[in-house]
């Protein structure tokens, strides 16, 4: 789909949200607010990430939930809750501390990844686990090379933060109008120049069920 038209569309579909929205949905958009403590000289802590500024890594922890098959992104963090069912790795963090973490370390690179402005190359997910085996997380999926940071996790929307990632929904989530819509509209954005939307993971690498594990994000030399 051309650029210009995506746009249109999305714009189009951010629209009708808000009128419904206004119409009989209640949220409170207040945005939750990470507290960053600084616990040493470059070093921090948001919620449940540890951040290294001088290393530029994030450090946070997760377990696998699904070990073959497809998904559409290998890790999730809590937030849009109907990715949770279609990834692999359940991040200990919410959407929101992964996203400040990102934005303390380079918050140039943040604003291009959350716009979709940039691409990512430089960063590296690497994944560590309790017998010490230590993978790239790319080498986890089948046809994983060239896979960007962005297209292993979803990192959020300028459309619909502000709403799934606000205080509080008064009311249940499978009656609000706005949730079929950030799906159906996500969705698109999701498919690759390729065609192709989502991965299958390599079973013969991947931990098994019930694994803890600890994730190391690096972003690479600033820019």
């Amino acid at each position: 789909m051309p650029r210009n038209k995506r746009n249109a569309w999305l714009i189009c579909l951010l629209a009708v949200a808000t009128v419904l929205l206004m119409s009989g949905s209640t949220f409170s958009l207040a945005k939750k607010e990470p507290v960053c403590r600084e616990i040493s000289q470059d070093k921090y802590e948001i919620g449940p990430l540890f951040v290294d500024s001088e290393k530029r890594e994030i450090h946070l922890t997760g377990r696998v939930m699904k070990r073959e098959g497809w998904v559409q992104f290998l890790f999730y963090c809590h937030g849009y809750r109907w990715l949770e069912e279609e990834s692999a790795i359940i991040v200990d963090a919410d959407l929101i501390f992964l996203q400040t973490a990102i934005a303390l370390l380079d918050w140039k690179l943040w604003h291009g990844l959350w716009e979709k402005k940039v691409r990512d190359g430089d960063i590296k997910v690497k994944l560590n686990w309790r017998n010490g085996k230590s993978i790239a997380a790319t080498q986890l999926l089948r046809d994983g090379d060239g896979v960007q940071f962005s297209e292993l996790i979803f990192l959020g929307s300028p459309y619909f933060d502000e709403a799934v990632l606000g205080e509080a929904f008064s009311g249940s989530c499978s009656l609000c109008p706005l949730y079929a819509l950030e799906e159906k509209a996500l969705r698109k954005e999701f498919v690759r120049p390729s065609g192709k939307s989502g991965y299958f993971l390599d079973e013969n690498l991947m931990p098994p069920n019930g694994t803890y594990l600890k994730i190391t994000i690096g972003l690479g030399k600033e820019n």
